[in-house]
């Protein structure tokens, strides 16, 4: 008999993930994001009857949460728990809430049990949840923190609030036990283990959610930089990414003309090694940066949890507005003086010609 089991994200969309699921999944089964519903509907039609019917437990999101329904509404309703008092048609969803716990135990052995609780997560996505394994301390990160790489988001303000509270929550356990899957044979006293989405298990979990936060800090950093130089002088610009620290401390108090940039010629020197057709999809981290970069910290959103540190920012970036665009794009839909962000590729390129620079 299969032990009782969480799903936590339900996998990829091929057709033989059910027979390998029979063999683990009983009971709950929790999805992480609702853009992509295809797994969620083969892990609820494909398994077979001697497997209870899951409960799907996420976040609610009303923006998305339409898109998620419409796709599952071809499942027959026998095949998933139902949620008590659900609406008609959203039986499938089970609301999952911060701080809740989910626990499964082996039926034969009832101190054999697992209990994960879901931390929001918000940032890469707005209904993104992580979740802890109590009984070993280890946290499963879905797609904040990636096994390998950085990874996107789409609030870069509730992403690094999401880091920050990950951080403070790990900050708090005791270590991973030594023998758990992940956990490192030396050098890591004290360390806990990740679970990412995508990518190998993380053996230093603390020191890799600091240096997630220090990567954003670095590349907003070297958007500072090279705002206080000019476009197409390429010896500043190689200065300006490499010691971009430097090169802040040193313009901070400047009083010489400021230039401005594009997203264009910012990607240029950030990602000098991408193709131009590439330049779309790597503009929204650069314009989640300047529209940080656009507001006093004062003016930054509030995260809906507590979150005892201030929000990461370079110290220059603490004082005050430090940038402003020049125009903003044709398709701006709302009252903001800050860019918004671009819904297709041709509002993409347009946007990567707006000039942004240094508030005087």
């Amino acid at each position: 008999m299969p032990l009782p089991a969480i799903l936590v994200d339900t996998g990829d969309d091929r057709d033989d993930y059910a027979p390998f699921l029979e063999a683990v999944l009983r009971g709950n089964l929790t999805r992480e994001e609702a853009d992509d519903t295809q797994p969620v509907c083969i892990v609820i039609t494909d398994i077979p009857d001697l497997v209870p019917a899951p409960r799907v437990h996420k976040f609610v999101e009303p923006v998305t949460d339409g898109t998620f329904f419409a796709r599952i509404a071809g499942i027959s309703s026998d095949a998933y728990a139902h949620a008590p008092d659900a609406k008609p048609g959203q039986e499938l969803l089970w609301p999952l809430r911060d701080g809740q716990t989910i626990r499964v135990e082996d039926p034969e052995d009832p101190t054999a049990v697992s209990s994960l609780r879901a931390l929001y997560t918000p940032g890469h996505a707005a209904d993104h949840a992580s979740f802890l394994l109590e009984e070993d301390n280890i946290l499963l990160t879905g797609d904040n923190v990636l096994g390998r790489g950085s990874t996107v988001f789409e609030d870069l303000v509730l992403y690094l609030r999401s880091i920050q509270r990950s951080q403070a929550l790990m900050s708090c356990r005791r270590p991973t036990p030594l023998g758990v899957y992940g956990t490192p044979l030396t050098g890591a006293s004290g360390e806990n283990v990740l679970y990412p989405g995508h990518g190998p298990v993380i053996p230093r979990g603390k020191d890799t959610l600091r240096r997630y936060i220090q990567h954003r800090l670095e590349r907003e950093e070297q958007i500072l930089a090279l705002l206080c130089g000019r476009p197409g002088d390429k010896a500043f610009a190689t200065e300006a990414v490499a010691f971009s620290d430097r090169v802040v401390r040193k313009q901070e108090l400047a009083q010489g003309p400021r230039h401005p940039w594009t997203l264009h010629q910012l990607i240029a020197v950030l990602y000098a090694d991408y193709e131009t057709k590439m330049y779309p999809a790597v503009a929204r981290g650069l314009l989640l940066h300047l529209q940080k970069l656009c507001r006093s910290a004062g003016d930054l959103p509030n995260p809906p949890f507590y979150v005892r540190e201030p929000l990461p920012s370079t110290p220059w970036a603490r004082k005050k507005r430090l940038v402003k665009s020049t125009r903003l794009p044709s398709y701006q839909r709302g009252n903001s003086d800050i860019p918004e962000a671009a819904k297709n590729e041709a509002e993409w390129w347009e946007l990567m010609d707006v000039p942004w620079i240094l508030v005087e």
